[in-house]
């Protein structure tokens, strides 16, 4: 008789209160990344940033990870923990940096916290020293000499952090290493030896899957043009079979094993579906075979989110549901409009283009009135939404409130 007991981990509660000064009225969200193949977001808590610029988040979770905290065109890091509460300070807008309104600025936050065994804490420190390692050792990069300052600046890290208990704070600086000894083209070989073989996929791992993805990036076309890759394109464009492909690169190096060759093809076949040489209706039934048979759940989340990113919004396919507030705070949804012609447009009145096209929309919706034109603002606050339509009143149609709906936009 076989036991069979899950093991799976408990989520916990995460809170991170802040201040927010220069983002009042407008909506903080959090995020992470659903998976780090596709970089599909995941909302994981919002909330409007008070008068007094106060704003508080809380959600559950699992794992140890990287997730963003963004409002009013920003976006920040920040290495969360189950079970830990935060105080952060939401950064000013760097005004010296170009702008655009459709691009997130990257910021940094402020954490309020004087705990050297807080992981953000340790990032930041080794952050510290790694920039000095870089500012030291810039002359061996350019010359491509970089293994053997890398391996000394390693072994130095280690014994400095040997204290710290935070297996996560350690993956982070072993694979920070990783990636910068992808970038200065040192041996494969030896990569795949200390960073790959024996050593535990860590899907949720930010810094771990960035390694992997500039490891093996456009690794799976560039095997099939050799010799030996030649059966995938029969795989995939004839037979559209997941069994096939897997065989198909067992010879491939660094491959031999099942989990990672897997994740392999999922990266691969989301690097080629625009490539014309590939039937996108095959590539689309292997990933389809794989979200429902792989033994891996997170191969099956991301074959789903692959599939989702490339049949979004297509000719055909039912457009996502929505509930999104209007002018006067009444909630509005898609499903209103049933039976309807609808213009769905995405914008903000920030954006010079986007003031234009409400110029043209306004025309259309005038001549043609059997199309129901429908505005979903996606960084504007009330306040200045209420400046905008009083400047411009032929602006009548339906404008909803989209800012922080962060499903929504991606």
């Amino acid at each position: 008789m076989l036991l069979f007991i899950q093991t799976g981990l408990w989520a916990q509660s995460v809170t991170i209160h802040g201040t927010a000064p220069f983002s009042k009225g407008f909506e903080l969200t959090a995020f992470r990344y659903h998976d780090c193949i596709t970089y599909n977001r995941q909302l994981l808590a919002t909330d409007t940033v008070k008068t007094d610029g106060k704003f508080t988040l809380q959600f559950d979770l699992k794992e140890t990870q990287r997730i963003y905290l963004r409002s009013n065109h920003q976006k920040a890091p920040l290495y969360v923990e189950p079970g830990h509460s935060y105080e952060i300070e939401f950064p000013k807008k760097d005004s010296s940096r170009l702008f655009n309104a459709d691009i997130d600025q990257d910021a940094d936050l402020y954490i309020n916290t004087s705990d050297s065994t807080e992981l953000n804490w340790l990032i930041l420190d080794f952050n510290r020293r790694y920039d000095d390692f870089w500012t030291k050792n810039y002359q061996s990069f350019v010359i491509k000499r970089m293994r053997i300052p890398l391996d000394s600046f390693r072994r130095a890290m280690n014994l400095h952090y040997q204290h710290v208990q935070n297996p996560y704070f350690h993956d982070y600086l072993d694979y920070s290493i990783a990636s910068t000894e992808v970038s200065t083209l040192e041996s494969q070989n030896f990569m795949a030896r200390d960073y790959l073989y024996n050593r535990k996929i860590r899907y949720d791992n930010y810094e771990y899957m960035l390694f992997f993805n500039q490891f093996f990036d456009k690794y799976f076309y560039q095997f099939m043009l050799k010799p030996a890759g030649a059966p995938l394109f029969t795989a995939i464009n004839d037979h559209g079979s997941a069994a096939e492909v897997m065989n198909g690169l067992k010879e491939a190096h660094y491959l031999s094993n099942d989990t990672l060759r897997e994740l392999l093809i999922l990266k691969g076949l989301y690097e080629i579906y625009g490539n014309k040489e590939f039937s996108q209706q095959r590539i689309l039934g292997i990933l389809d075979d794989i979200s429902k048979k792989s033994v891996v759940a997170e191969h099956r989340l991301i074959a789903r989110d692959i599939i989702a990113r490339y049949t979004l919004l297509r000719r055909g396919t039912t457009a996502p549901a929505f509930s999104l507030p209007d002018r006067n705070g009444k909630t509005v949804s898609l499903s209103d409009f049933k039976g309807k012609y609808v213009y769905l447009w995405f914008g903000n009145f920030e954006n010079s283009g986007c003031m234009s096209d409400l110029k043209v929309l306004e025309e259309l919706s005038r001549k043609y009135p059997i199309i129901t034109v429908v505005c979903i603002l996606t960084n504007d606050s009330p306040e200045e939404m209420k400046k905008v339509f009083k400047q411009n009143p032929k602006f009548n149609w339906v404008f909803l409130q989209g800012t922080g709906n962060e499903a929504l936009k991606h």
